[in-house]
């Protein structure tokens, strides 16, 4: 963005501290009168140095640290991390562990995606909304903890298989939540499309065509909202997912609206997913047999090599690429989240839109800086 600018414009910096925002990032938007002219992001504000503080961790501390990358995430970030470890050992998952990971992970899904749409929806004045979303998202976290100990950084995965099984009456008590939620998901939906100043505020606002999307590095809903049907747990089928009936869910717009009607149609083939997963799970370990993988190997050492293992977050594009030299410690890790490209494609969406569009269009992004910064 160039630094001279003509009487008629002006520069206004939202950031990093902001209402809008919900980690701390800088937007500097130029403006002339109240149209935005050009913009840049700017982050690194809560730098945390995750990726060093790995390489002098021993690969079983790791898993706690990952958790941390992003809160809303960290089920996802240990599968990157753990599958990692797993293919530079050989090791083999057991079915059992490979189902409860996908229930996990989809619980995951949802529980983001609800509060990620109440954070958006309170951007724009619908409070309700937010409270509505972080209700129903009491029960998720409520089924998560159930299985891992947790609500928020769960330390639940390991290599070779998952720390626990599933509670006694979880399939019960799943099967109540989602049909609560089901009810809710699509009063969210009518209230969604029937309000004409919501779609006056989201129907062709900030649309991002596939072209830019892909250009960028986009995944995710964002990506999915533009029509691009990229799914990693489609196109590189991971744990169970091929065993595993789901839709990819697309809109064609690309504007605040598709971005979040793929929000809640996910929610829904997540509920479907973890059904399938609680009639389809066998019995068995939940760790490979006769092997020294097990809940605790603090001084395990990782044969030399190195690997890149990606999985979809409920933001898109989650990778680890880890180098072992054969110690207890992974010699490098180096993380490509999914939201940096994300923010990246911020600037030409708000070009030629008003400010008022500025935190609705942010907003349906659903980023997350602490991922960011990392």
């Amino acid at each position: 963005m160039e630094e001279k600018i003509p009487p008629s414009e002006m520069i206004v910096h939202l950031g990093p501290q902001h209402p809008m925002m919900p980690g701390p990032f800088r937007l500097n938007a130029r403006l002339k009168g109240e149209s935005i002219v050009d913009s840049e992001i700017d982050m690194g504000w809560i730098h945390k140095g995750i990726e060093k503080i790995l390489e002098n961790k021993t690969y079983l501390q790791g898993i706690t640290i990952v958790d941390r990358i992003c809160y809303l995430a960290a089920i996802t970030n240990e599968e990157a991390y753990v599958g990692c470890v797993e293919k530079l050992a050989g090791i083999e998952v057991p079915e059992r562990a490979q189902y409860i990971r996908v229930i996990t992970e989809e619980l995951s899904r949802i529980q983001s995606h609800l509060l990620g749409m109440g954070e958006y929806a309170s951007f724009l004045g619908f409070v309700s909304m937010f409270m509505f979303t972080i209700r129903d998202r009491e029960d998720v976290m409520t089924l998560i903890d159930s299985i891992t100990g947790a609500r928020v950084t769960h330390n639940f995965l390991r290599f070779g298989g998952v720390k626990d099984d599933l509670p006694e009456g979880f399939a019960q008590d799943a099967k109540y939540v989602f049909e609560n939620l089901r009810k809710d998901i699509d009063s969210y939906e009518e209230l969604y499309s029937t309000d004409d100043i919501y779609r006056g505020r989201t129907v062709g606002i900030g649309v991002l065509t596939p072209e830019i999307a892909k250009d960028l590095g986009v995944s995710g809903p964002p990506l999915r909202a533009t029509g691009v049907d990229f799914d990693i747990r489609k196109d590189e089928p991971y744990l169970v997912y091929e065993d595993i009936d789901f839709n990819v869910c697309t809109q064609k717009e690309g504007d605040v609206y598709a971005r979040i009607q793929v929000r809640l149609d996910e929610m829904r083939e997540s509920m479907y997913i973890i059904e399938q997963c609680l009639d389809q799970i066998p019995s068995g370990p939940l760790f490979p047999e006769g092997t020294p993988y097990g809940k605790r190997s603090p001084v395990m050492r990782v044969p030399a090599g190195e690997v890149f293992h990606r999985v979809e977050d409920p933001r898109g594009e989650m990778g680890f690429y880890m180098v072992s030299d054969g110690s207890e410690r992974p010699y490098r890790v180096k993380i490509r989240g999914p939201v940096y490209p994300t923010l990246q494609a911020l600037p030409p969406l708000l070009k030629g839109v008003s400010v008022a569009d500025i935190v609705s269009i942010a907003g349906s992004m659903d980023t997350c800086t602490s991922e960011v910064d990392r």
